[in-house]
């Protein structure tokens, strides 16, 4: 009997532990309509820089703050640096809390990160329809100024590329129609 008497003890201090610690977290944090209302500090706990969001952590030790990078308040590239101080407002979403408003303390732009992700490079030439040449330039900023119409292959002005006399194709085409002829003119022969 001794022994069933410490299991219902045992049972019982567990369920009040329990209790204790639930009434302990409602006591620590705020109601979510209390946490939406007005502006509220913390630090950026971390921010992707890629893909432009990261999490906030309220001074206040409440739950953590969703920061999309179209909220920051910033010049130029918008990102937050970790353990950057800042304000921010938010509201409650489907995920949890998310910031609609973030800036650096007094109301002040926020520093950001400092990293900065690097610029896709743009290997790909493209033609200058004024000069013809392949450059990483378009017509209306050619070095050149304004140029008459010509052939982009051969410079000259008095027909367009598409009828060029010197233009390489045209000499690979001829080629082929003679190869054929002198197909012809071996199997003829061999008859």
């Amino acid at each position: 009997m001794a022994t069933e008497v410490t299991a219902t003890t045992s049972s019982s201090s567990v369920d009040e532990k329990s209790e204790n610690v639930q009434s302990e977290a409602k006591d620590s944090t705020l109601p979510i309509d209390e946490e939406i209302i007005g502006m509220r500090r913390g630090k950026c706990k971390w921010f992707n820089v890629l893909k432009g969001f990261g999490f906030i952590v309220p001074d206040d030790g409440t739950q953590e703050v969703f920061v999309h990078q179209s909220v920051i308040k910033m010049g130029g590239f918008r990102s937050l640096g970790e353990n950057e101080a800042v304000e921010f407002e938010c509201k409650k979403s489907d995920k949890g809390l998310e910031a609609t408003r973030v800036n650096g303390p007094s109301e002040s732009e926020c520093k950001g990160s400092t990293f900065k992700p690097k610029p896709k490079k743009r290997f790909r030439k493209v033609r200058c329809y004024n000069c013809g040449e392949f450059a990483n330039h378009l017509a209306n900023e050619c070095s050149q100024g304004s140029l008459p119409k010509r052939c982009h292959h051969c410079k000259k002005e008095d027909h367009l590329v598409a009828d060029c006399p010197e233009k390489p194709e045209k000499a690979k085409k001829s080629s082929k129609s003679d190869g054929d002829k002198s197909l012809e003119s071996t199997s003829t022969s061999n008859e």
